[in-house]
């Protein structure tokens, strides 16, 4: 039996704007296996990347725990969490977070400077994969924003890492181009057996997840994708 790669217990999540209080996750759990691929659906403000800043420890829940591969993120130091990200997780963002004095090719280097090896090749290869190879000498500003995610994407996965987490990943993208992504995360979840939660605002991309989850106001709904029964769990 595979083991779990992500398991959260009655995670909750709540923010404060002012008085207000606004509830974003709230007592949601699941489990997910190692080499799947999980497609998060739901309406803007639903808690979706709630839920990814907290499994990549770059956020805290209230209440509940996250283990990612059994380690407890919840309870990680500040530098311990940033070096769980730096070792285990990739990360696309919906705003890209690429460094503006940085070249594409050293933008997606970088996370291999931070474990203190570099590889050339493989940052190439990856710029060639998302379609960018005539690009590698831009900086962030001299690329379109479907550029600028691009060369996101190929960061994120450089390191090899055993998780990923995507944020709208093809949101500023032309469906070609679109297509092609999907294809390339998905191979890196099927070939090198990693595990990605995919974040959209619909079910566009459902076709390469094994399940899909869906969040509508900070609670969840899971629809197994490999069984006849559309919904198995809501929390």
């Amino acid at each position: 039996m595979t083991r779990p790669s992500i398991v959260l217990r009655s995670v909750s999540k709540t923010y404060w704007r002012g008085r207000q209080s606004i509830t974003a996750l709230q007592n949601v759990s699941f489990e997910v296996s190692q080499g799947e691929l999980v497609l998060l659906v739901g309406p803007s403000g639903s808690g979706k990347t709630t839920l990814l800043n907290l499994v990549a420890a770059l956020d805290r829940p209230d209440h509940g725990d996250i283990l990612v591969d059994g380690l407890d993120v919840t309870r990680l130091s500040r530098t311990a969490a940033a070096g769980f990200r730096n070792e285990r997780v990739g990360m696309v963002f919906q705003s890209y977070n690429l460094l503006p004095q940085l070249t594409a090719l050293e933008n997606i280097l970088l996370p291999m400077v931070a474990r203190r090896q570099s590889n050339d090749r493989r940052a190439v290869e990856l710029l060639e994969a998302v379609g960018l190879s005539d690009r590698r000498s831009h900086r962030p500003s001299q690329l379109s924003g479907g550029e600028q995610q691009r060369v996101a994407i190929a960061r994120a996965l450089v390191n090899d890492p055993p998780l990923i987490l995507a944020d709208e990943p093809i949101g500023n993208l032309d469906d070609e181009t679109a297509h092609k992504i999907i294809v390339l995360l998905s191979d890196a979840c099927r070939q090198r057996g990693k595990t990605m939660l995919l974040v959209a605002h619909d079910r566009e991309m459902i076709g390469p997840a094994d399940r899909v989850f869906e969040i509508r106001t900070g609670s969840l709904m899971i629809m197994e994708r490999k069984q006849t029964s559309s919904v198995s769990q809501r929390t």
